[in-house]
């Protein structure tokens, strides 16, 4: 996978654990660039840099948590939710940063640029966030709770699951995996641009999805999330080797997004069969 590609396939590892428990996280792209914000802002106010990368991650951490607070405690919809602090979170950020492009301290440009022999550091990181990711998910208690309460919630309130943690857990880890990858994106321009991160959203909820996450929740793959990045990331890759519009990429990820939607609900419904059996015996009965 490209170096390009990492960032979206560090913050859809944390994606995937959000989609697993039938919710949803407009807010990444977001959260990638106030947590960079952030954290650039306490440098330039006498926060020594070293310290700057670990607090762009818990800044990240802490907007995912609010994100998971709200919906477990306030039982509003993850969409509405996200949807919100998409614009409340890069307002944020925009005001810290006046929508101008700051220069990052090297610190900050560490994992975007450095190399570790001739392996780039986005690599590495993606790597071990992934495999990491794939332990909590299939290994350990935290990943079966995601999948229980993403496969039928009411059954795991009433089997007493901590179904409020899990989700804050969840939104967490999504906002984690967001404050990795602004160090990554923005450490590879060397700067903070005010337009990083805009649209990320789509293109991480879109690979997660083509990697056969589903969206009613309960089911889904950490690689397979990465294989659902590395083929948008061809596809963006292609366009460009064709000369061919940007926005052709836009209309293909909106359509893969879609058909996805309109596949799990299919499957997870079973829509059409009913209306057709329906429609079978409604036949039976006329004759």
């Amino acid at each position: 996978m490209a170096i390009e590609g990492a960032n979206s396939a560090v913050m859809a590892v944390g994606m995937t654990f959000v989609i697993m428990t039938a919710g949803i996280d407009l807010s990444v792209g977001a959260i990638l660039f106030l947590s960079t914000a952030a954290a650039t802002e306490l440098f330039v106010h006498g926060m020594p840099a070293a310290w700057a990368p670990l607090i762009a991650v818990l800044v990240g951490v802490i907007l995912g948590a609010i994100n998971g607070a709200t919906v477990a405690y306030i039982a509003i919809s993850p969409l509405i939710v996200t949807l919100a602090t998409l614009n409340l979170y890069r307002g944020i950020g925009g005001h810290l940063t006046q929508f101008t492009t700051t220069f990052l301290p090297p610190q900050m440009q560490t994992l975007g640029t450095s190399t570790v022999g001739s392996v780039p550091t986005p690599i590495i990181v993606m790597v071990v966030v992934a495999v990491l990711g794939a332990l909590l998910l299939r290994a350990t208690v935290f990943g079966r709770y995601v999948q229980a309460i993403g496969s039928n919630p009411d059954a795991a309130r009433e089997l007493g699951l901590p179904v409020r943690s899990v989700l804050i857990g969840v939104y967490g880890i999504s906002g984690l995996t967001a404050g990795l990858a602004g160090l990554i994106e923005n450490g590879r321009l060397n700067a903070l641009q005010p337009t990083v991160g805009l649209g990320e959203e789509f293109t991480v909820i879109t690979a997660v999805v083509l990697g056969g996450t589903s969206l009613f929740g309960g089911k889904g793959s950490i690689f397979g999330s990465l294989l659902g990045v590395a083929i948008l990331q061809m596809v963006a890759d292609g366009l460009v080797l064709a000369n061919l519009s940007p926005y052709i990429f836009d209309m293909l990820r909106a359509s893969v997004l879609l058909a996805a939607v309109l596949a799990g609900t299919l499957q997870g419904r079973g829509l059409p069969l009913g209306w057709l059996g329906r429609r079978r015996r409604w036949g039976v009965m006329r004759v």
